[in-house]
């Protein structure tokens, strides 16, 4: 269920549901990872992932470096220095998290890249690698086989970071073993090790996005940061009125302030990334059915129109305009009963969806990673108080 423009019931019962991380949004409130509520502003986090998605990219890191860095020299002060002993466990709870949700989030990354620049790929060649004649689709298929190597080193560097359970990485025993039958078909042109390679990545996409995603909801919710907020300002409260060098106090309370509107931003891309995936999930499960019969697009087509038909803006950008006639075609295609019409216009749904799920991805990202600039700087000053 995409948190965008085009979309909006499925989005309020979400939302609503204490199952899951809630937010607080409301009149001169902000929305916190970790804090559940059942009364929401679903708009104001549809609001809050289209700016992300449309505005120049902010910077939220290096800001709160820099006030955690002033933090860190008024600390030789022991006004400053007691203030913040007394907010110790917020600040290493914070920091024991940061490095987890990156990490997971780095994990889905890696598996998209694996199905977008590498699996999708290699079932497009596999149609002609039958095809002795055809050395196109071998070298091809090498170009997926190295892509498909680089991906496998990467998944291995995060996993070797020892922030992530074992237990939740042993697929990646699938992974190097579809990169064996990769290496094996090439070598031999040996079309069923091909298929045997297509279904181990199948297997890896069908599953672990999803997994992954859900504890990458888990860890963010784990993350608390109202409470290092709410710690944060505590401590300048404390501070504000003491013989300090007001600039330093200054330049930490920007920190803060920053910190406040990166909980904000983060919550609400971690909300849209969840239904995008779920979203993304189901066209997948009716995308592997299509060329067999076309019974789990027409059963599922009712909420899949209600879901992305609902809030049509005319003041869209042209992505949601495009999915919108993308939409329409498919409708009109599934109306008329032309099995050629619904298989194409159901593909160019399924691919704008993917665009848009992408760069709700990419955002993501882009905020885990500026999550991780204030990993540093927070843990320097926790280490002066141990």
């Amino acid at each position: 269920m995409p948190v965008d423009d085009t979309l909006s019931n499925p989005i309020d019962q979400n939302v609503q549901q204490s199952g899951k991380f809630g937010v607080n949004v409301g009149q001169g409130q902000g929305i916190h990872i970790g804090d559940v509520y059942q009364q929401i502003d679903p708009e104001t986090i549809k609001q809050i992932v289209r700016e992300e998605l449309r505005l120049p990219q902010k910077e939220y890191g290096n800001s709160v470096g820099r006030g955690l860095a002033a933090l860190a020299e008024l600390m030789h002060h022991s006004e400053a220095r007691s203030a913040v002993i007394t907010f110790g466990a917020d600040f290493r709870a914070a920091c024991e998290q940061i490095d987890v949700i990156a990490n997971y989030k780095e994990l889905h990354d890696l598996l998209h890249t694996l199905e977008f620049q590498c699996y999708s790929g290699i079932i497009q060649e596999a149609k002609r690698f039958s095809d002795p004649e055809d050395e196109t689709a071998l070298e091809i298929l090498m170009e997926h086989e190295l892509t498909l190597q680089g991906i496998s080193r990467a998944v291995k560097n995060v996993a070797g970071r020892e922030t992530i359970a074992t237990s939740e990485l042993l697929w990646i025993k699938r992974l190097d073993h579809a990169q064996e039958e990769l290496h094996a078909a090439i070598e031999t042109l040996d079309t069923r090790r091909l298929q045997r390679t297509i279904w181990l990545l199948n297997r890896i996409l069908a599953i672990q996005p999803s997994r992954i995603n859900t504890n990458l909801n888990a860890a963010a919710k784990a993350l608390r940061l109202p409470a290092l907020v709410n710690a944060m300002q505590a401590i300048w409260n404390s501070l504000v009125e003491a013989n300090l060098d007001q600039e330093k106090i200054q330049q930490f309370q920007t920190g803060v302030a920053v910190l406040a509107e990166l909980n904000q931003r983060l919550t609400a891309l971690v909300f849209g990334h969840d239904c995008w995936q779920e979203f993304d999930l189901e066209l997948r499960r009716i995308e592997i059915n299509l060329d067999k019969d076309l019974i789990e697009l027409e059963m599922s087509w009712p909420d899949l129109k209600e879901r992305t038909e609902a809030l049509f803006d005319p003041t869209a950008d042209q992505w949601t305009l495009a999915f919108q006639q993308d939409s329409q075609n498919l409708d009109a295609a599934l109306r008329a009963n032309n099995p050629a019409k619904i298989k194409r216009y159901f593909r160019m749904y399924r691919r704008r969806a993917s665009e848009r799920f992408y760069q709700v991805d990419v955002t993501l990202r882009r905020l885990c990673e500026e999550l991780r600039e204030v990993g540093e700087p927070l843990a320097s000053v926790l280490r002066m108080i141990e």
